[in-house]
């Protein structure tokens, strides 16, 4: 089977032609010959045809993509950004108390 460029990208499809009917077995989206000469020779001895791909199966569904589950990463992300936070507020109270910044800032406070 061969086409011209500007027809791609198609669909091909293999059937097993038994009886009276013809059995659906694979389906695949090329993009050059070659691909179309990988699949006929993968489905050698079956019928093979071409199909040009339809809008619908062009266009991407953007509601698909939005009902993918958030990752953990970004929780993750925040929960160490949080831990971090405590221990420098933790370091800060401590240097304060100490009257160690203090001391290496050069502030005295009054008496």
């Amino acid at each position: 089977m061969r086409l011209r460029d500007e027809e791609f990208p198609v669909v091909v499809q293999a059937y097993d032609p038994s009886g009276s009917r013809d059995s659906f077995i694979a389906e695949q989206v090329v993009y050059t010959q070659m691909d179309i000469d990988n699949f006929t020779s993968r489905y050698a001895g079956l019928l093979i045809k071409a199909r040009e791909i339809s809008e619908t199966e062009t266009n991407r569904d953007l509601r698909a993509t939005s009902r993918r589950p958030r990752k953990a990463k970004s929780a993750n992300a925040i929960g160490w950004i949080l831990f971090m936070l405590v221990i420098i507020i933790g370091l800060l109270v401590w240097g304060f108390a100490t009257g160690w910044i203090q001391e290496k800032m050069g502030i005295n406070p009054p008496i």
